[in-house]
């Protein structure tokens, strides 16, 4: 069951407290992903790699692709629970994201890592305040090869 951004702390809303982060998916050249994961209160940034899951490309694509053309709810949700270990547990009490199918696996990193997750509203991406996507998308060379993340300067 989905939590909505409605029932987030209030402490997240005006990020007076550190361990509030929100995310969202960046698919690249040749479906090159990366998670985005900012701070709220600080805005640090992070950048989760999305390896393509077991079976990628055997079979062709449809016209609108297969979700996420191999970037599912599963790998998704193992990819967060490894970042969520390389920070201190104070420092990761809620995650809100967009509505996207990457993240419905959320009750069970939720079980597994302790970390609450919210979603925003139905056709609402600005109530994720931060600007992750925006930066990532102005920022990265528009012909990355896959294998090669760029590094990115942080903005404020």
């Amino acid at each position: 069951m989905e939590v909505m951004i409605s029932n987030r702390p209030a402490e997240a809303e005006d990020r007076a407290v550190p361990g509030h982060w929100e995310g969202d998916l960046i698919i690249g050249l040749d479906r090159f992903a990366i998670g985005t994961l900012v701070e709220r209160s600080s805005r640090f940034t992070m950048l989760v790699y999305l390896p393509r899951e077991v079976g990628y490309g055997l079979i062709p694509r449809t016209k609108n692709g297969p979700v996420l053309a191999g970037y599912g709810a599963v790998t998704m949700a193992n990819a967060l629970k490894r970042v969520v270990t390389t920070l201190p547990a104070q420092l990761w009490q809620s995650l809100t994201w967009d509505r996207g199918k990457e993240v419905s696996d959320h009750a069970r990193f939720t079980i597994e890592s302790g970390v609450k997750v919210f979603f925003a509203d139905p056709h609402s991406p600005w109530q994720l305040g931060n600007l992750a996507t925006w930066q990532l998308g102005n920022l990265a060379p528009t012909r990355t090869q896959t294998g090669a993340a760029p590094i990115l300067p942080q903005r404020h």
